[in-house]
């Protein structure tokens, strides 16, 4: 029975085999396409009033380690507790700081990298995110990928980039590049595409690494660790880029509380809950399948919401990211692995040895009985 739930985990599209890791999956996808489609209405809209977004990032971080608190205290215990646990694990607290740290820099990186390139090929450079995913996952946890696996991550990258090829290399391909400011910022901008993405797989692949070998300590409470470091490293860096006192100030803060920026802080509060339970259950391979599916949701919204039409691009890179999601979920073989067969041979040993062992019993058995009574008929 635990062979047949094992191959049925298995065969299951991404290994999604309960209802909590397919919500999980869903809910990560559908947070960060409203995150963008809330950010583009509050940027096109007349009424929705300019903020800066270096305030939003701050306010964000506090958002979150309150509802990480909240959620703790509600789930987990007390306050009491929650002081005492920063005691007792002020060890792995301080082991946060670098994933902390490196999410700080690639949120960071995020602005300066947009005024170096344009959106489209800032998202097109983003992509390679996936294979670099890839590496680290089998560095940090020592699991070797499928050679399948990698195919797939491969079909995965081509596919999103094929999403906006025609924009990268059509018609609109001078618009695209309007930052270029020759070759050696062209190298210095693909410098930091490689930080930030490096920085970015690093923290989630280091906070998956944190989050499963720790089981025993709430989910909540790393999150507390997490957005505790976070919040200190901001602030460092608004103190270092001098704008530590206009981001706090109350003209930044106002436009954050409005109706089209408010549901942004929300989301994107709601988006590190949820990730912590994505990296926990999950790993930050599907998180970056998730992510790449993201790209052909927000073209299905954006054509309903917005009336922007999908191209050909579009629909080639739909079906090469689908075939590649099969190809990584397929299993290798459909022989049963040598642990699994090894145990199934001992199986039909084992019971094979019984069957004879009770055949023989009933045998002895009449034998003995005759045996019994012809030795007391002789008797008497």
């Amino acid at each position: 029975f635990r062979l047949c739930m094992h191959k049925r985990a298995k065969m299951a599209l991404l290994g999604l085999d309960t209802f909590p890791k397919k919500a999980i999956f869903l809910a990560y996808m559908g947070l960060w396409c409203g995150l963008r489609l809330f950010v583009y209405a509050s940027k096109h809209s007349k009424e929705a009033p300019k903020y800066n977004s270096t305030s939003l990032l701050v306010f964000v971080c506090m958002v979150k380690l309150a509802m990480a608190s909240t959620m703790y205290v509600k789930s987990d215990g007390t306050l009491q507790q929650l002081t005492k646990s920063f005691r007792e694990q002020f060890g792995l607290f301080l082991r946060y700081m670098l994933p902390a740290l490196s999410y700080v820099v690639y949120d960071n990186l995020t602005f300066v990298n947009l005024s170096i390139f344009d959106p489209v090929t800032y998202v097109i450079l983003m992509q390679m995110r996936l294979v670099v995913t890839g590496v680290m996952w089998q560095v940090m946890f020592g699991k070797k990928l499928e050679s399948q696996q990698w195919g797939a991550l491969a079909i995965i990258t081509v596919g999103c980039m094929a999403k906006e090829s025609g924009k990268l290399f059509g018609s609109d391909s001078s618009d695209s590049a309007h930052h270029d400011n020759g070759l050696m910022g062209w190298a210095f901008g693909l410098a930091m595409i490689a930080l930030q993405i490096s920085c970015g797989v690093f923290a989630s692949v280091f906070n998956e690494t944190l989050l499963k070998k720790q089981p025993s300590i709430p989910v909540n409470l790393q999150n507390i660790f997490m957005y505790t470091h976070s919040i200190l490293a901001n602030l460092v860096v608004l103190a270092v880029k001098g704008e530590l006192q206009s981001a706090v100030s109350a003209e930044n803060l106002r436009p954050i509380l409005s109706f089209y920026v408010f549901p942004i802080a929300l989301i994107m509060a709601s988006i590190g809950i949820v990730t912590s339970w994505f990296l926990k259950y999950l790993d930050s391979i599907r998180k970056g399948i998730a992510s790449a599916l993201e790209i052909f949701v927000d073209a299905i919204m954006t054509w309903i919401l917005f009336g922007i039409p999908c191209n050909l691009p579009t629909i080639c890179a739909t079906f090469l990211v689908s075939g590649g999601i099969y190809l990584y979920s397929k299993p290798a073989a459909s022989a049963p692995e040598p642990d699994d067969k090894a145990k199934l041979e001992e199986m039909v040993v084992q019971a094979s040895n019984a069957r004879t062992e009770g055949l023989n019993g009933l045998l002895k058995a009449p034998h003995t009985s005759i045996s019994g009574s012809e030795s007391g008929e002789k008797e008497g």
